[in-house]
């Protein structure tokens, strides 16, 4: 009940140290019972006079993988429902690195996963998991054995020595574990990041050997790693200034080396700076729109606004600025989870000229709901267009046959 939750938010806070000014973030997967769950949370913290931040992530495929014989290797004295809790809060803090582990059946993603071989589904995630590592790189000293395997070049033995060598406080350490040659170092180098190390340019996305440049750049261009409001206003690397042409040219020549590796180069150091997560990276070209179109600022819940049902939502359409989570995104549009019985699709050509594919999963949207049918199907909008109440248009879709990640449907 009430009380033992409040107990629970009692103790979770004491461990930051009594400090007031700290709340208790919660993480919640985003199935049944989700909006009562987090409405018992809110409302046991404002009992307890404690600041309590939910936060929905996916648990596709959570119960699955906490019965496999990897999961009972991690924790081998602990329940099936205990290791799938572990599983969700993980995805909050590092979704690529718990969601590797999933099998690609239970992950919930795609319109037709379940009409394709396992074989052929298994063999499409385990490139697309290296793919997404080589883009965002894994941090060396906490990431598992499984995300580590990932990274291109590096073999499972080879894997198992660099776990047991760290902490690693550089990259060129990894040049002392044995069987670790130059070749594989020049090869999986840049996709290794060392948090906290000896040398600040192994968190971003440039190669070792273009540390000397990397580090005369910085000073040319008076950019701070960390700092991104060092960087300016300048968000486009594809059109060079005028005063970062100059910078090319001088660096080209004092290195030997071409126009195009300097480009490179100040890419990587733009993009460490500015977007960590190279998710974001496209974003930039409609970053002024999106603040308003589809933004969660000045957005509440369903149950905020005291509707707990599709008849009294309903009643009440147009529903504007309410924030959702992103399920699953599909090539016709988005599925967003409204904290209600059914999700609501937001179809591509009611999201103005915001692209569909800067929209990720799990990302918070404002949207505004138009229409319900008969049969429980929910049309959105992106919230700022102000687009009128549905008419049986065609961005009506199917939702239990289009998506996979439906409650009703879904599978761990």
């Amino acid at each position: 009940g009430k009380q033992h939750v409040i107990s629970l938010l009692t103790k979770v806070k004491c461990f930051s140290g009594n400090n007031d000014d700290r709340g208790v973030c919660v993480v919640l997967g985003n199935g049944h019972g989700t909006r009562e769950a987090r409405e018992l949370l809110l409302g046991a913290g404002s009992e307890a006079d404690i600041n309590v931040e939910v936060n929905l992530v996916s648990e596709a495929g959570a119960s699955v993988w906490s019965v496999t014989e990897m999961a009972s290797q991690e924790f081998p004295d602990q329940s099936p429902t205990a290791v799938a809790a572990v599983s969700i809060g993980r995805r909050f803090l590092n979704p690529l690195n718990e969601l590797v582990k999933i099998p690609s059946k239970s992950l919930g993603l795609g319109m037709y996963q379940h009409d394709l071989s396992e074989k052929v589904l298994d063999e499409k995630l385990r490139l697309t998991s290296i793919d997404a590592v080589a883009e965002v790189g894994v941090d060396v000293n906490s990431c598992s054995l499984h995300i580590l395997q990932k990274v291109p070049s590096l073999t499972p033995a080879l894997c198992g020595k660099i776990m047991k060598s760290r902490p690693i406080l550089c990259r060129r350490e990894l040049m002392s574990i044995s069987g670790f040659g130059p070749k594989t170092f020049e090869n999986c180098a840049a996709f290794i990041r060392i948090s906290g190390g000896k040398e600040p340019l192994d968190e971003t996305l440039v190669h070792p050997e273009s540390y000397s440049l990397a580090r005369w750049l910085l000073k040319e261009l008076n950019w701070k790693l960390g700092d991104p409001t060092s960087v300016g206003v300048d968000k486009d690397t594809k059109v060079q200034p005028e005063h970062r042409q100059r910078i090319t040219k001088k660096a080209a020549a004092l290195f030997g080396i071409s126009d195009e590796r300097v480009q490179t180069v100040i890419g990587h150091l733009f993009f460490s700076i500015t977007s960590p997560d190279p998710r974001l990276r496209q974003n930039a070209s409609y970053t002024k729109e999106k603040s308003i179109i589809g933004s969660t600022d000045g957005c509440s819940t369903l149950s905020e606004r005291g509707i707990d049902s599709l008849n009294e939502l309903r009643e009440r359409l147009p529903v504007r600025n309410i924030a959702s989570h992103v399920r699953n995104v599909v090539d016709f549009g988005v599925f967003a989870d409204l904290n209600i019985e059914e999700d609501g699709l937001l179809h591509r050509s009611k999201m103005g000229s915001v692209p569909l594919d800067s929209i990720m999963v799990g990302q918070e949207l404002g949207v505004d709901i138009l229409g319900v049918s008969d049969s429980g199907k929910i049309s959105l909008a992106l919230s700022g267009l102000n687009l009128h109440l549905d008419d049986g248009d065609s961005s009506k879709c199917t939702i239990s046959k289009a998506n996979p990640s439906s409650r009703k449907r879904r599978r761990k």
